[in-house]
Order: C-alpha cells, then sequence, then structure tokens
C-alpha cells in the first residue's frame, strides 16, 4: 500500500498548486466584480463568466482533489495524525476550506446580482488564503513539534 504514497502526494501537490491558484485569483476577480459593478454590462458579464467558471472548473475540483489526495495519505500513514505539526497544517487546511467555500458563496452572489462586500473587503480577505498557505508549507516543511 505505501507504494502508492508517492505518486498519491505528487498528485496532492498538482491539486493545491490548482487549488491555490484558482482561490487566490478567483479573490482577484472577486475584487474587480464589486469595484466595477454597474460600469459596464458586458465587463459585469465577463467577469460573472470568469469567476463562474473558475469556481467550477478549477478551484472546487482542485479542492476536492487535494482533500481526497490527502485523505488517502493519511489513510496509508494514520501515524501523520500523531504529530503536533499535522494538527495545525490540517487546521489551516480546514479554514482555507472555508475560506474557499466562502468565495464560492460570494460567486453565487455576484451571479444573481446581489450585493457583495467592498473592494477592500475583499483585498483583505484575499489575503487569509495565502497566509493559510505559509503556515501550511511551513508545517509540511519544518515539521516543527516532532
Amino acid at each position: 500500500m505505501l507504494e502508492w504514497y508517492r505518486p498519491i502526494l505528487a498528485f496532492h501537490v498538482i491539486a493545491i498548486i490548482s487549488w491555490m491558484a484558482g482561490i487566490l485569483y478567483l479573490y482577484r476577480l472577486l475584487i474587480y466584480a464589486s469595484e466595477r459593478r454597474g460600469e459596464h454590462a458586458l465587463v459585469e458579464d465577463l467577469l460573472k463568466t470568469m469567476c463562474r467558471r473558475l469556481w467550477k472548473a478549477i478551484t472546487l475540483p482542485a479542492m476536492i482533489v487535494a482533500w481526497a489526495a490527502g485523505l488517502t495519505m493519511v489513510y496509508l500513514n494514520p501515524g501523520l495524525l500523531q504529530l503536533p505539526w499535522f494538527h495545525t497544517k490540517l487546521l489551516c487546511v480546514v479554514l482555507l476550506t472555508v475560506s474557499t467555500f466562502y468565495a464560492g458563496n460570494i460567486v453565487k452572489k455576484v451571479q444573481s446580482g446581489s450585493p457583495i462586500l467592498s473592494g477592500k473587503a475583499l483585498r483583505f480577505l484575499n489575503e487569509v488564503p495565502t497566509l493559510l498557505m505559509i503556515v501550511i508549507v511551513i508545517m509540511v516543511i519544518v515539521k516543527p513539534w516532532n
């Protein structure tokens, strides 16, 4: 079973890179959608389309694959659950997932024409995935509290 661990890890890393690219770009598109709302119908329609496609075709599927691969690795190596750094990493991944679903809810609001947060608030939210990613990478590479 453990012979599958490294290929699954590679798949996991690819999914995480796609997830992070998707969520960071999605928040950027949401900032544009917030700040350009009502200026020009064609621009608004383009931003709606870009947000929807990025959410449905890249961000959400990549998050699901990252979770599936990650949980498979935990199944193959349950000793990870005993490591304190892994608990911190897992908490940050859960928070990243919450941030991702929150962005997905904003995408739905953009699609329906409902009010969304200001560009300034969305800029703040755009930093959350980056900060979580930094902690996750430090936990995985440095493995403090081992």
